[in-house]
């Protein structure tokens, strides 16, 4: 398989540094809501915290709940769906993006981090809100990748129960991995609940 990331453009130095701000951002945080409780911790006093002002966490963020939710691997996944439509259906396609991703990701980042963000993903009614209405942007933006390949309209009945289907199959998907106490690797975990759609669900 090949790397997803390997197919992106290289950051500029602008794009870089805010990466780096924001990744710094998201531990400072996490390290204050496992001290505090997520409750308790205010924008303001991450900023502090971070040495950054209010308005940059808000501008890289927009909400307290997005700075436990932001990865950085969306707009990846999104590029490489697209890639592969061409010649794979949106199942299939779908299944080795995430797979790829969610190995990269696992090997690029410390693995406690990522479950240090389900954790409050799970716990937190906000946060997990916030994942819900995570999940029906990612959706809206896979049925007008779709929509591109099919001709189909991306606001169409067909496209939405499509698009809903496979973003709710990941969303549980990490959901179960956190609630199964992280027994089985996140990727296998993945490929299965692709495989529930798969055994229900086509796209011509």
């Amino acid at each position: 398989m090949t790397d997803p990331t390997t197919t992106q453009q290289p950051l500029g130095l602008r794009e870089r540094k805010k990466l780096k701000a924001m990744r710094h951002i998201q531990d400072v945080a996490l390290d204050l809501f496992d001290r505090d409780g997520y409750a308790h911790v205010t924008i303001e006093r991450i900023a502090a915290d971070a040495e950054v002002s209010p308005s940059s966490i808000y501008r890289y963020f927009g909400t307290k709940e997005m700075i436990v939710l932001w990865d950085e691997w969306d707009p990846v996944m999104l590029s490489a769906f697209d890639d592969r439509l061409a010649a794979q259906d949106p199942i299939t396609a779908l299944r080795e993006v995430l797979t790829e991703v969610v190995t990269t990701a696992l090997f690029q980042q410390d693995e406690r981090l990522i479950k240090r963000r389900m954790h409050y993903t799970m716990a937190e009614p906000a946060v997990r809100d916030g994942l819900n209405r995570q999940a029906d942007v990612m959706a809206a933006e896979l049925a007008q990748v779709l929509a591109k390949h099919t001709g189909r309209d991306p606001r169409g009945l067909e496209l939405r129960v499509v698009t809903a289907a496979l973003i709710a199959a990941f969303v549980e998907a990490i959901a179960y991995w956190h609630d199964s106490g992280y027994r089985d690797p996140l990727r296998d975990i993945v490929d299965g609940a692709l495989d529930v759609i798969a055994r229900g669900l086509r796209v011509e």
